[in-house]
């Protein structure tokens, strides 16, 4: 229904409203549009709420079409035949990019004529697919059925007013966008629309093109504000139930430490109900020990660095002591101020007990390793104590020097296992410390009366146990050859070891004398003696090496070793 509020407004037109309207004094004469129109001739009748009123403006009954045109100011446009209606200007309409296609709308008003007039304009501009029904009852039938994406309904019409439908709506938890299109323009009915959850109140009575024009982009309006919404809630839904099933203990507090959020894991962890202990203070027994770690740990996270992890124990409600795991972030606004902290939790207690074990079962391993290597160096001199007594007991000096030769290769595996037992690291060894001892060793073995130099080259690389006893007993044999036949009748010499590795990962030991050099048959023939038989045993069967040996001036060992192929290099 149409119900103009004055005279004076009729002939003024109303105002489109998204807020309050003052009602002006004096008594107001309704206007009753009947509920069907069959054409010209129709009358309007007057109406006084039901009762007399002689101080009322006399009214002159006028024709519906006249009323209308008046009412809308739409000039000589004909009711019956809805092409000769404008389209909506494009430069009045409010485009939305986030809405893809038509956006249904359901038009609610008991005036049929004001149907089709609604439905053609807002069609006209292509954005709009308009259903149109008379009253509230059929058009809850239209939302039962069919998906719309926004409600126009005038205010007063037969049965269910449009305020009352709106309520219904929201009642039943439907958040569709909701606009009142309507006559009636006091400030109650309007202050009572927007209360009853609509989205916008627009009065009827301006120029078509505006009118129409603005009930266009209200509806755009209400819609993508609706869809926005929508999306909002989806996705805060979304997050608080991935948040809610979290195992970790996540929370959220102000400086002052009152709780604003906790998820279920956290209440469960701390046996407690959610509404005992938001927005209040909550505060975890920490032992003496941790608390200044704590704080210090708040205090630590700034604007700059707002992240950091931190490690502490915890006393629960019965006195017990778990170890806690937190991942905290500060929180701060655009002045720099901190507003609140953001905790990510998880108890670490079994992971604890495990460390500790497992520091425990190292700490008895590397005993037990230091107690292995030491035995295996004493029994090692145990067995080179009686190889000496031995060679005192002979008198042959080839039998002597077999026996030295066999106590320098012992002793090249005794300084392996005294430098494990000295060493923090059981596996890996220095190997230019171990090399240095090494033919430190042996130049103090064979009291060689020549004054030997030793000019050392080695790249710092780590050698495993198994790979350094070979190539201990390599170097061994080698050194040792030279210390025993490269310095004849000569009271210096020196002797040149160099360890690197390549770019492409090999290694590359080289041991070079400046002594008289190599004999040509021990380059050209197989090796006979058990010195060479060893060196090429060692060298390429043992580490899978290349050997070369040159004997210009002076003599040279030159071993590749190919970095897949040595274990532990």
């Amino acid at each position: 229904m149409i119900r103009p509020g004055s005279e004076r407004d009729a002939g003024k037109g109303m105002r489109a409203m998204n807020g309050s309207h003052k009602n002006r004094p004096g008594n107001n004469v309704h206007c009753t549009v009947p509920d069907e129109i069959a054409g010209e001739g129709r009358t309007v009748n007057q109406e006084t709420n039901g009762r007399k009123n002689l101080n009322l403006y006399p009214i002159t009954p006028i024709k519906t079409s006249t009323l209308i045109n008046n009412l809308y100011r739409v000039p000589d446009y004909d009711l019956k035949s809805t092409s000769s209606l404008p389209s909506t200007p494009r430069s009045q309409i409010i485009k939305n990019p986030a809405l893809t296609g038509i956006i249904r709308v359901l038009y609610v008003d008991d005036e049929p004529a004001l149907l089709e007039i609604t439905k053609q304009f807002l069609e006209n501009t292509g954005d709009f697919r308009v259903d149109t029904v008379s009253c509230v009852p059929d058009a809850r039938k239209e939302l039962m059925k069919s998906s719309y994406n926004a409600v126009v309904s005038d205010y007063q019409m037969p049965g269910t007013d449009g305020i009352a439908f709106l309520k219904q709506l929201r009642h039943q938890g439907n958040t569709i966008p909701f606009i009142i299109f309507t006559g009636k323009g006091q400030e109650d009915v309007v202050i009572e629309a927007l209360n009853a959850g609509a989205d916008f109140y627009i009065q009827k009575g301006e120029d078509p093109k505006v009118q129409f024009a603005d009930l266009g982009n209200k509806i755009r309006q209400a819609v993508r504000r609706n869809t926005a919404e929508r999306a909002l809630r989806e996705s805060e839904e979304r997050f608080r139930n991935v948040v809610k099933d979290q195992t970790e203990l996540i929370s959220r507090f102000s400086p002052d430490g009152i709780l604003l959020f906790v998820n279920d894991a956290f209440c469960r962890y701390f046996g407690v109900q959610r509404e005992q202990i938001l927005d209040r203070r909550f505060e975890m027994q920490v032992p003496l020990e941790d608390c200044n770690l704590v704080k210090a740990h708040l205090r630590s996270l700034t604007r700059q660095h707002p992240v950091a992890t931190i490690e502490y124990k915890i006393i629960m409600p019965g006195g017990l002591i778990r170890w806690q795991q937190r991942n905290d972030r500060a929180i701060f606004d655009d002045s720099g101020t901190l507003i609140e902290y953001q905790s990510v939790g998880r108890d670490i207690t079994d992971l604890k007990s495990a460390e500790g074990a497992l520091k425990t079962a190292l700490v008895e391993k590397n005993m037990l390793l230091r107690e292995i290597h030491h035995r295996v160096k004493n029994n090692m001199q145990v067995i080179i104590g009686l190889l000496q007594f031995q060679a005192s007991t002979v008198s042959s000096p080839e039998i002597a020097r077999i026996v030295l030769d066999t106590e320098t290769r012992i002793r090249s595996m005794v300084l392996i296992h005294e430098r494990l037992y000295k060493s923090e690291d059981f596996v890996n060894i220095n190997l230019g410390i171990y090399i240095k001892d090494l033919i430190d060793s042996l130049i103090y073995t064979y009291k060689a009366k020549t004054a030997i130099a030793v000019e050392y080259s080695i790249d710092k690389i780590l050698i495993d146990q198994p790979m350094l006893i070979h190539l201990g007993l390599l170097i061994t044999e080698v050194v040792s050859n030279s210390l025993k036949h490269a310095f004849p009748d000569r009271s210096t010499g020196t002797i040149s070891v160099a360890f690197h590795r390549k770019e492409n990962n090999s290694l590359i030991l080289s041991i070079h004398d400046d002594g008289i050099g190599i004999p040509d048959s021990c380059l050209r023939e197989k090796p006979t003696s058990m010195g060479l038989q060893l060196i090429y045993m060692l060298g390429r069967d043992q580490l899978n090496g290349e050997i070369q040996i040159e004997g210009n001036n002076g003599t040279t060992f030159t071993f590749t070793f190919s970095p897949a192929l040595p274990e532990g290099i």
